[in-house]
């Protein structure tokens, strides 16, 4: 890709002068040792050492350089003057697909940028991961910061700020800019809450925080990957605080929102795919946001690259690790059977409501396991156990995390897949 864009420009007593269209261009050649195979093979050729130049150049031919036009192209890439600069330009309203499961919270967040700390405050964001709470987080940090120049707005994630305050835990002078850091602002937003849990001394500074906010009717926003309700490890008061607003959640998309957010990413990105393949995209991928545009990502990727046309057997084939085998004549009741047969403990505690940790655990492996033997949506894992959705994704990935870095899990939970097949197959 990067080679093809080299040509001639001149030589001269043993130097070849090569053009490239722009400085990306040649710093990679430089960094993939391009230039210096360049000069290798030619001076094999040449029978003599051949010199290789690399300028930055037009593809006529002629010598000129591109000096003011890469400024321009530079001062073009650089984030306006205007955009906040802990927030993420891309994250707009406009950037953000509204559809029926995602609505509440939309709506409250614009409603929020329009007039911040009038209503819905605090507001609070939650779903699984990918869902797009960062998104509309950061949408309506960007947009009051549009509307309201004025404003202070501050966003800054939960470990982050759990970080600054250990930092200057001890030191007077910097405990106190850390405190009138968050405490003079209008506008508070906090990414993923759920860091808080178990962290006494950082609730107690966020309570605090909040409380000399709200009574003064600063707009604040938090994220969460599941209700706080279901945030165990976290005071009851520190809870309380953050139910007291309005609290809205983030669904799953259906089909026809996958392929609404898939179209509105070919149109930002001026790609053109028939409906057809961005329906069949939408089938296979279900589980979150996130995923569904890395899909879309991948695909482009490997049609620009490979420089083969978009069809849809290339998308079946770039999509080929989606379509997993699952076993026939499994069930819910035989996943969790096993399970629970491993942990030594009886299904009925793994459907129940206890929250223990040897309960917990092996109920996150059954939700882990189901998902990746069953046809079933994350809502309906959840029925099965009295849980929503989120809290599915959130037990999903916890497993898939405990797997990298514990080099036992993996072993463990195939052989409670094994077992589950044999007794499959034995009907």
């Amino acid at each position: 890709m990067y080679l093809d864009q080299v040509f001639y420009l001149s030589e001269e007593e043993g130097t070849l002068t090569l053009g490239i269209p722009s400085n990306l261009f040649k710093e990679k050649l430089e960094k993939m040792g391009l230039r210096k195979r360049i000069e290798e093979a030619l001076s094999e050729q040449n029978g003599s050492a051949v010199a290789v130049n690399i300028e930055v150049a037009r593809r006529d031919g002629a010598e000129e350089e591109l000096a003011s036009e890469q400024m321009e192209e530079e001062k073009e890439a650089e984030p306006a003057k205007t955009n906040h600069p802990a927030l993420r330009p891309e994250f707009t309203f406009s950037n953000f697909v509204i559809s029926p499961n995602n609505e509440l919270a939309a709506n409250a967040s614009i409603a929020i940028s329009k007039a911040p700390g009038k209503s819905y405050n605090p507001l609070l964001i939650y779903g699984g991961v990918g869902m797009g709470k960062t998104h509309l987080m950061q949408a309506i940090g960007n947009d009051i910061y549009r509307r309201f120049p004025d404003k202070k707005v501050v966003y800054v994630t939960a470990e982050k700020f759990t970080n600054e305050f250990i930092s200057v835990v001890g030191q007077k002078p910097k405990m106190a800019a850390f405190k009138n850091k968050y405490r003079s602002v209008d506008v508070l937003l906090i990414d993923d809450i759920h860091f808080f849990q178990g962290k006494d001394a950082v609730q107690e500074e966020l309570f605090n925080t909040f409380n000399a906010l709200h009574e003064v009717n600063k707009q604040i926003v938090f994220t969460c990957d599941r209700h706080p309700s279901e945030l165990e490890r976290l005071t009851e008061r520190m809870k309380s605080r953050f139910m007291s607003g309005l609290n809205a959640d983030l669904k799953l998309p259906v089909f026809e929102a996958r392929v609404a957010i898939l179209k509105q990413k070919c149109a930002q990105q001026n790609i053109h795919i028939n409906d057809e393949i961005l329906n069949f995209i939408s089938q296979s991928v279900t589980t979150n946001v996130r995923e569904l545009e890395a899909a879309l990502t991948k695909i482009v990727a490997y049609s620009d690259l490979v420089r083969r046309e978009i069809t849809l057997d290339v998308v079946k084939e770039q999509l080929s690790y989606l379509n997993k085998t699952k076993p026939e004549n499994v069930s819910i009741g035989r996943i969790i059977k096993a399970v629970a047969e491993a942990f030594n403990i009886s299904s009925s505690d793994i459907r129940g409501r206890k929250r223990t940790k040897n309960i917990a655990w092996p109920r996150q492996i059954a939700m882990y396991i189901i998902n990746h033997m069953c046809e079933y949506s994350m809502n309906e894992i959840g029925n099965e156990f009295g849980k929503d959705h989120t809290t599915v994704i959130y037990a999903i990935q916890k497993v898939e995390d405990s797997i990298k870095s514990n080099p036992m899990l993996e072993p463990a939970i195939q052989k409670i897949e094994e077992s589950v097949k044999e007794a499959s197959e034995k009907g």
